[in-house]
């Protein structure tokens, strides 16, 4: 089992023991597991940033090739659009 899946298991205990404590009127832990859940929270999220190498590289090459970076397109080459001069179209007399 994995960090990841460890810390989504803290965070649904902590949160059915905050929604206990709610409905059992046992206000002396509200704010210790409302900070506990909030900590645990925190830390699953910087743990799911975590770029791991050695994790599923096969899916990130499969999620990331459906992605095509050609900047190739018919819309680039269109008469539409406005060509602006280059020094060799501009005489400026000074020949």
């Amino acid at each position: 089992m994995s960090i990841t899946n460890h810390l989504e298991t803290a965070e649904e205990a902590v949160r059915q023991a905050l929604i206990n404590a709610l409905a059992e009127g046992e206000d002396q832990y509200l704010t210790d597991l409302f900070n506990l859940l909030n900590e645990v929270r925190r830390l699953n999220k910087k743990v799911s940033n975590t770029i791991r190498y050695a994790d599923n590289t096969l899916d990130w090459a499969k999620k990331y090739s459906e992605y095509n970076f050609n900047l190739s397109s018919d819309y680039l080459n269109t008469p539409d659009v406005i060509k602006f001069p280059t020094k060799d179209d501009v005489d400026l007399g000074l020949d």
